[in-house]
């Protein structure tokens, strides 16, 4: 062989080449760890606050309809207050049942645009 260095050369350049690439994926997997992470985070901060003001409104919707139920004291008897209470969470579950079904219709049949 005329050029064993060179033969040499040529493959210890080739070795640092791989070894770079291998670093390169490495570091790429870590921070694809540490954004995961981050995220994951930012994800479950967001479900608890949203868990959080539901409990806050279904308060809120509870101690409603005890005021309503109270304020009909005189006129009503606390058995119709009551059923017209009951009746009136019934007809609410019933509408927001509906509305999220027609908006899971409305997302299924839309077009799909694909770029």
């Amino acid at each position: 062989m005329a050029n064993g260095v060179a033969t040499g050369s040529f493959v210890s350049g080739l070795f640092r080449v791989f070894q770079a690439g291998e670093r390169l994926l490495i570091e790429q997997a870590e921070l694809l760890r540490l954004d995961s992470r981050e995220r994951i985070g930012a994800v479950a901060a967001r479900v608890g606050l949203v868990a959080l003001g539901a409990l806050c409104l279904f308060t809120a919707w509870l101690g409603l309809l005890l005021g309503w139920v109270i304020a009909f004291d005189d006129v009503w008897t606390l058995r119709g207050r009551i059923g017209a209470a009951v009746a009136a969470q019934l007809a609410l579950g019933v509408a927001f049942l509906l509305g999220a079904r027609r908006a899971r219709v409305a997302t299924d049949d839309a077009p799909t645009t694909t770029t």
